[in-house]
């Protein structure tokens, strides 16, 4: 019995030991570098869009930003292609708590803050030019203030995602081959009324049930931008790519309020930083990618077809805003069209 104590007291002395040494160890980091010992964290980050393409590879460099600017102590996690769940339970996630950064297009915009769902109607920017004015500058600082307070959700920074083109199995020259076309289109207000001001028949389909909704023929076609037709492998239902370009629009890249508070100044800025620096590279490799993706299409069997827009353009900036005249921020779109360059 004795020789168990006497291994207690040695086991214990050496636990002892061990805890004052890590103390030590502690103290010390903290008086010569001012830091205390690092404790990691892993954020996660999802989206829907398949690994790969300028909007995969930026979510890789936005990783590799941040993890860099925090000396490691921020690391992210990606999940794409819809692995912790679609767009909207994406969204919710953030609230929630179970994912912590999300990269989606506009939709959380329509859901939560409908009265700035202008952002997302076709044929309202005219280049990226006007689209940067816009989302960067005063008008983009009101919807995420309105974002952060109905949902508590923070918009990091917008990334431009590349035009939305009009996929088809027959050929579209003109507003009036549109008519009762049933076209996949997203859950969203803005291109459900603009599609059928054009013509077509919209059917909200989600984006993980788009390839098969063609497959069957449960719909004749859907519009998105290169990047999706290719990386979707929509070439393989599809026939026609068809030049419309009606919409530029952005990605958000977004995190939880909650989440964001409980980091320290440090860190918030880093997020930060990490998300406008990666949001400039994914509009570099989405611009090169453009005739790259325009080519692989080609080399696939899709028709590239070209077409003069300026009917289509002129009948939905006609029509549409007198839709949404009682559900948009009023003279929000009049602001959009004469936005003044970001200072």
């Amino acid at each position: 019995m004795k020789t168990n104590h006497n291994n207690l007291r040695e086991n214990l002395t050496v636990i002892l030991v061990m805890a004052l040494s890590l103390s030590i160890m502690s103290f010390l980091v903290y008086k010569f570098t001012g830091r205390r010992a690092k404790e990691t964290k892993v954020l996660k980050l999802g989206y829907v869009m398949a690994p790969v393409g300028a909007a995969h590879e930026a979510a890789i460099k936005f990783a590799e930003l941040l993890s860099l600017k925090t000396d490691g102590v921020l690391t992210v996690k990606l999940f794409p292609g819809a692995a912790l769940g679609n767009d909207r339970e994406l969204a919710e996630g953030l609230t929630l708590g179970s994912v912590d950064l999300v990269l989606s297009g506009l939709a959380s915009i329509s859901w939560y803050v409908p009265q700035y769902e202008v952002l997302e109607a076709p044929f309202v920017f005219r280049d990226y030019e006007h689209l940067d004015r816009v989302v960067h500058g005063a008008i983009g600082k009101e919807v995420e203030a309105a974002l952060l307070e109905a949902k508590g959700i923070r918009i990091l920074d917008w990334w431009f995602r590349g035009p939305r083109y009009l996929t088809t199995n027959r050929e579209i020259t003109s507003v009036s081959d549109l008519k009762g076309m049933k076209l996949r289109v997203p859950e969203l207000p803005t291109y459900i009324e603009s599609w059928k001001i054009l013509g077509t028949n919209p059917t909200p389909i989600t984006y993980s049930e788009m390839f098969m909704a063609l497959k069957q023929q449960t719909v004749e076609g859907q519009e998105n931008p290169l990047e999706v037709i290719y990386t979707n492998s929509l070439f393989e239902v599809q026939k026609y790519v068809t030049e419309t370009r009606h919409l530029l629009g952005t990605f958000l890249m977004m995190t939880g309020e909650d989440l964001y508070l409980r980091l320290n100044d440090d860190e918030r800025r880093a997020l930060n930083e990490a998300a406008l620096e990666a949001g400039q590279y994914e509009y570099e490799r989405m611009l090169s990618y453009e005739e790259d993706y325009l080519e692989k299409l080609r080399d696939k069997g899709m028709i590239i077809n070209a077409i003069d827009i300026s009917d289509f353009r002129k009948l939905v900036i006609r029509e549409l805003p007198g839709r949404f005249k009682d559900r948009w921020e009023p003279g929000l779109f009049e602001r959009i069209q004469a936005a003044e360059p970001r200072q």
